[in-house]
């Protein structure tokens, strides 16, 4: 086992983490004075997520301090042959360009066309973007994707979608309406 000292700096990150996420979590109590009565206060999953961080950090620092193995001084090779270099992987800036070109357009068109055309749009730009060449499960994943991110924003979270403008509002409405999410 390394020295008493290594296994402290290795987990130093940790709990320099778990420091802002308990300042942050007592700050957040401050949303709650924002809440409406009977419904999730806004203090609500920003103080989860930051529960789970602090049980992350916590778990993370008795891993270190006392289960913590040094690395071994040689890497493992697969059977397979030599690990390939970072560098040898093919750089492809057209499809980061295109990548965040879409991510930038999205915003923009999710006013326009609402969330629920906007992001299966975007999905299926994604994917093809990505070069996922295969039509019916990149519409039907685009769809899927969007309904689930649907329900989790809206039955979850309690996050009001963009509805779009004009007939987009109206078709908005009427997919809400027919997920059973107002």
């Amino acid at each position: 086992m390394p020295p008493r000292g290594a296994r402290l700096r290795a987990a130093l990150p940790y709990a320099a983490v778990l420091l802002g996420a308990v300042f942050l979590y007592f700050r957040a109590a401050e949303f709650a004075m924002m809440g409406r009565e009977g419904n999730l206060g806004p203090a609500f999953w920003p103080r989860a997520v930051l529960l789970l961080l602090m049980i992350v950090c916590l778990l993370e620092m008795l891993r270190v301090a006392f289960f913590f193995r040094r690395e071994p001084d040689e890497p493992i090779v697969p059977a397979a042959g030599p690990v390939p270099e970072e560098d040898d992987a093919p750089r492809l800036p057209a499809l980061l360009a295109g990548g965040i070109v879409i991510t930038v357009l999205y915003v923009p068109a999710m006013e326009m066309m609402g969330f629920f055309l906007a992001t299966i749009l975007y999905l299926a730009a994604f994917m093809w973007i990505g070069r996922y060449r295969r039509p019916i499960v990149v519409a039907v994943t685009s769809v899927l994707g969007t309904i689930a991110f649907v329900y989790v924003f809206m039955k979850v979270v309690y996050v009001s979608l963009p509805l779009g403008a004009g007939p987009f509002r109206q078709f908005s409405a009427w997919v809400l309406a027919a997920l059973g999410v107002h």
